[in-house]
């Protein structure tokens, strides 16, 4: 008998639990770092920028000759040299005298401020000034991005594009990272059968396999092994220890709900493995089973394919940022859509409705449910995302502002 979990405290009960992996690490070059953990907090060994530098086409100034210049009343300064691009000045700046700096240039010694150049007009080696400027206007002064020293990246930090480029400014080549987590899949089922040319009647060829692996590949989780297995107590709780053994994560699919055949529960049980959650309080994917066994986690998706993969992309994002000890918020992106279609569902029970986007007439967007039974496949395929209808409602009516959550794929 299910003791159902609201998604709530399925999510609390994972953060509580499956925070203590003993995770491996390696060294790796900052160029391959992509998508990985730090391991370690980071500081700068030096500043960023490490010079004195223009951010505007200009000309190096002292502010204080040319604060009050306008159209009217320019401030007219000698131009005495321009600074090369990856050079360091070799001119200075006096209240009298002006250097020309590129975007990105060294500022001259004597200068505090940059006026753009379209702000100036040039007569032989004359340069007049036609709008003043503010202390350090236009400049960017050694330090100002990243000071030595600074904490840069904090341990347990999901490593991003963004990330790389500022180590990459920093001059650091590698950086320790958690290894990346690996998982057996195991499908379970009679009546599933592999990728074979044609089915007997009573078969059905494996989907759950291609989308639990494809989902955990693209959040960046490594597939230790796949595998099928028939209805048979042993050979499933074999391929369950096993998964243990080689993988960080176990996930199966079909097994958990309640049935004649429904081994799940009982394998975990005869394991000694602490169930957490044997029951969820989510349509589609309420027969989800959680477990923890030796500190790795085990997680039984339903065995209909919308179910297994609603529930799946409902928890990975908080599992990969438990185990991670990840502390930063989830974002869960969505646009808002008007839903054309009225949706039933059934108090007490949170629903995860899958919807097609498409612009009407008047160019906004409208949310179109796919009323499909959990184990078809084709109206998930053609799903744009799902909005969630609260357990404390029947339903949402046709013209409904609704919110349009995306599977991150």
């Amino acid at each position: 008998m299910f003791i159902v979990k609201s998604i709530e405290e399925t999510l609390n009960i994972i953060k509580s639990n499956f925070n203590d992996y003993a995770l491996k690490t390696k060294i790796i070059k900052i160029d391959d770092a992509l998508h990985y953990v730090s391991k370690n907090d980071i500081y700068s060994k030096e500043n960023v920028p490490h010079f004195n530098r223009s951010i505007v086409d200009g000309y190096a100034v002292d502010y204080n000759s040319v604060k009050l210049a306008s159209n009217s009343t320019p401030a007219i300064l000698k131009l005495v040299g321009e600074v090369e691009m990856g050079m360091e000045a070799k001119y200075e700046v006096s209240p009298n005298t002006t250097v020309y700096v590129p975007t990105g240039g060294h500022l001259p010694t004597g200068a505090n401020a940059v006026v753009m150049i379209e702000n100036t007009d040039q007569l032989n080696d004359q340069i007049f000034i036609n709008k003043g400027v503010s202390m350090n206007e236009n400049t960017f002064h050694k330090g100002t991005d990243i000071a030595k020293d600074e904490l840069v990246l904090k341990k347990n930090t999901f490593i991003t594009p963004l990330v790389i480029g500022t180590l990459k400014s920093l001059g650091i080549r590698e950086i320790e990272v958690y290894q990346r987590l690996s998982v057996s899949i195991i499908s379970t089922g009679d009546e599933i059968v592999g990728d074979v040319e044609s089915l007997n009647i009573g078969e059905i060829r494996d989907i759950n396999t291609y989308t639990i692996k494809n989902k955990l590949i693209t959040n960046h989780f490594v597939i230790n092994e796949v595998s099928i297995i028939k209805d048979d107590f042993i050979a499933y709780q074999d391929a369950v220890k096993k998964g243990f053994l080689t993988s960080d994560i176990v996930i199966s699919s079909g097994g958990s709900s309640v049935g004649e055949k429904d081994y799940t529960f009982d394998i975990l049980q005869n394991m000694g493995a602490n169930v957490l959650v044997h029951g969820v309080n989510i349509k589609p994917g309420k027969p989800t089973v959680i477990a923890k066994y030796q500190h790795k986690l085990f997680l039984g998706l339903p065995g209909q394919p919308t179910s297994a993969y609603v529930v799946l992309n409902t928890l990975l994002k908080t599992i990969y940022n438990t185990i991670y000890q990840i502390d930063k918020p989830i974002i869960n992106t969505y646009v808002e859509a008007t839903l054309d279609t009225n949706i039933h569902s059934v108090s007490g029970r949170q629903l995860y409705q899958i919807v097609k986007l498409s612009m009407n007439q008047e160019n906004k967007i409208v949310a179109t449910p796919l009323f499909a039974k959990s184990g078809m496949i084709k109206a998930l395929q053609q799903a744009d995302g799902y909005i969630i209808i609260s357990d404390l409602t029947e339903g949402v009516t046709a013209q409904s502002i609704v919110k349009v959550y995306g599977f991150g794929d």
